[in-house]
C-alpha cells in the first residue's frame, strides 16, 4: 500500500482485508477481484502451548503481525470481534513469517495468523502448532491502484485483468503438471500445492462483488479496523 501511495507501483494485488484497512482519503481504490474464494487464515501457537481452542486465546494473549495494517494484524482484530471477546487484541509487530515463527518459539508472542498452506511446512517440521482456521466471508485477493490511475487507464487495467485470468486459468487447468514450478520456486511439497488448489478459485472475470466488499467494510468497522468508510470509497470500476 505504501508503494502504491508513493507512486512506485501502478497496480498491486493485496489481501482484501489489508487493502480495505489501508485505504485513506480515496487515494487508493480496489478495482477488481483476483482470488474470489476466502483466504483461510491459520492460527499458530507454540508447540507446547496449553491452548486447545481458538477461544482460549481470548485472555492475556499477544498476537504477532508482520506490520501494522497487514492481513495478520487485521485478522487478529477481526478474530477478536467475531468471537466476541469484548476487547481489542494485543498485537505486536514482529516481522515476516520467519520472525513470527521465531517469536512464538521464544515466547515474544503467543499466536499469529497466516495463510494455511503457507504454514504447512512449519507444522510438518514441528516448529509451531496449528490451532484452528479463521475464514472471513470476502474474496482473498483484490487488485488495487491509485484512484487517478484507474480513472486514466481503465482499458489497460481491464486488459491486464484479462491477461491474469488467462494465466491463472492455464495454471489451474493442470495443477499436477504445473505445480512443479511452485514447488521448485517456493519450496512447497506437491501435496501442499494440491491441497491449496482444492480451495482456491481465481476470479473468471475480475468483477468486484460489491455486497461482499460492503460486508468486509462493515465487519472491519465493527472490529475497529476502519472508520467512516463505505463501499463507494473503496471500490472503483475501470471503464473501457
Amino acid at each position: 500500500m505504501r508503494r502504491l501511495e508513493a507512486g512506485e507501483l501502478d497496480v498491486a494485488i493485496c489481501v482484501t482485508e489489508g487493502l480495505v484497512a489501508g485505504i485513506k482519503n480515496n487515494a487508493i481504490r480496489l478495482f477488481g477481484t483476483f482470488v474470489e474464494t476466502p483466504l483461510p487464515w491459520a492460527v499458530s501457537v507454540r508447540v507446547d502451548a496449553a491452548y486447545a481452542t481458538l477461544d482460549d486465546l481470548a485472555g492475556n494473549v499477544v498476537f504477532g503481525a508482520s506490520r501494522l495494517g497487514s492481513g495478520s494484524d487485521v485478522m487478529a482484530r477481526y478474530m477478536a470481534s467475531q468471537f466476541e471477546w469484548g476487547h481489542e487484541p494485543d498485537v505486536r509487530v514482529v516481522g515476516d513469517i520467519h520472525a513470527l515463527v521465531n517469536g512464538v518459539q521464544t515466547r515474544t508472542i503467543d499466536a499469529f495468523l497466516w495463510e494455511r498452506t503457507t504454514m504447512q511446512r512449519h507444522y510438518t517440521q514441528n516448529e509451531v502448532r496449528y490451532l484452528g482456521t479463521v475464514r472471513p466471508p470476502w474474496p482473498a485477493f483484490s487488485y488495487a491502484a491509485q484512484t487517478q490511475f484507474i480513472q486514466a487507464h481503465g482499458q489497460r487495467l481491464l486488459a491486464f485483468m484479462q491477461w491474469a485470468q488467462t494465466a491463472t486459468r492455464n495454471f489451474m487447468s493442470d495443477v499436477e503438471q504445473n505445480s512443479s514450478f511452485v514447488c521448485e520456486r517456493f519450496g512447497y511439497a506437491q501435496s501442499d500445492v494440491k491441497a491449496w488448489a482444492e480451495y482456491v478459485r481465481y476470479s473468471e472475470d475480475g468483477r468486484v462483488d460489491r455486497a461482499k466488499i460492503a460486508k468486509a467494510v462493515k465487519v472491519l468497522e465493527r472490529a475497529g479496523v476502519v472508520q467512516g468508510v463505505d463501499v463507494d470509497g473503496v471500490v472503483l470500476t475501470p471503464e473501457a
